[in-house]
């Protein structure tokens, strides 16, 4: 089923001042069709790339199928298919987020990195790196990480790209037909002392850090999206990849809440890959 017209980007926000405790039902979240773009924001040249689909691994639930292909448009510099809940933008504090992938077994490994789950400023700054990205390169899977202590702007000494620091997680080889489901715990800072960041795949956790560096001076809120986007070419004529909608939590919610809402709610741990 083909969403409604979204018209080719939509970029609105909802402001929202309020915090939660649990699993918000207002923000985010699994919507029925006619009401995505009440609470999601789409990024692609064609509102066709996003359509309602069932789970492909057989569980009946309702998730999310894009698609980019070689010959679309770009938006925002990239091609991309990814959306953003609407809302998130205005939260402070202690955020959880809940992001989900599945990769289909059509999925052909390409060197050219596929971005499949980021968060990160509604619009990048400066054209740095996010601060934390989900990244597909060949058959492997990997976390990214993004950050500065520099301004912003300035006359001297400024955050670029090239003086940004970048740390790259591998998170081992990319397994198809199965559900990636990450839970994220922050507390953004640029500050020493001040950051938190906690991450999960499929209940084991992958990266802890805390009182630690992990954002930007002065940035916009990080708001977490997912989704298929390209910092280069495709190096294929097409990519598919299903989601679940995007799981937003505050201070007191917890990774069994979160992940409750998610196709992964019945996976066990298995090992902690990274400290």
């Amino acid at each position: 089923m083909q969403l409604p017209k979204l018209g080719f980007i939509i970029m609105s926000a909802l402001a929202s001042a309020t915090a939660w405790s649990q699993i918000d039902p207002s923000v985010g979240g699994a919507v029925p069709q006619a009401d995505f773009s009440k609470r999601y924001a789409l990024y692609s040249a064609w509102s066709g790339n996003l359509t309602y689909a069932t789970d492909p691994s057989g569980s009946g639930r309702t998730v999310l199928r894009t698609r980019v292909r070689s010959t679309d448009a770009k938006v925002s510099g990239v091609l991309r298919t990814d959306f953003l809940p609407k809302g998130e933008g205005t939260m402070t504090g202690p955020r959880w987020y809940g992001l989900s992938v599945y990769f289909p077994t059509t999925w052909v490994a390409h060197p050219n990195p596929a971005v499949v789950a980021q968060v990160g400023p509604v619009v990048p700054v400066g054209g740095l790196p996010a601060p934390l990205a989900i990244v597909v390169r060949g058959t492997s899977i990997e976390l990214n990480l993004g950050f500065n202590h520099r301004p912003l702007s300035g006359t001297t000494d400024v955050a670029t790209v090239a003086n940004s620091a970048v740390k790259a997680v591998k998170l081992g080889t990319l397994q198809t037909g199965k559900w990636y489901c990450f839970a994220v715990r922050s507390e953004w800072s640029p500050t020493l002392g001040n950051g938190a960041l906690t991450i999960y795949q499929n209940r084991d956790k992958i990266f802890d850090a805390q009182r630690d560096i992990n954002s930007y001076p002065g940035s916009a809120s990080n708001v977490p999206r997912v989704g298929l986007s390209f910092p280069g070419l495709l190096g294929v004529a097409e990519r598919v990849l299903y989601t679940d909608f995007i799981r937003l939590g505050g201070p007191d919610t917890t990774l069994e809440k979160l992940l409750a809402e998610t196709p992964c709610k019945t996976t066990t741990a298995t090992t902690a890959l990274v400290k």
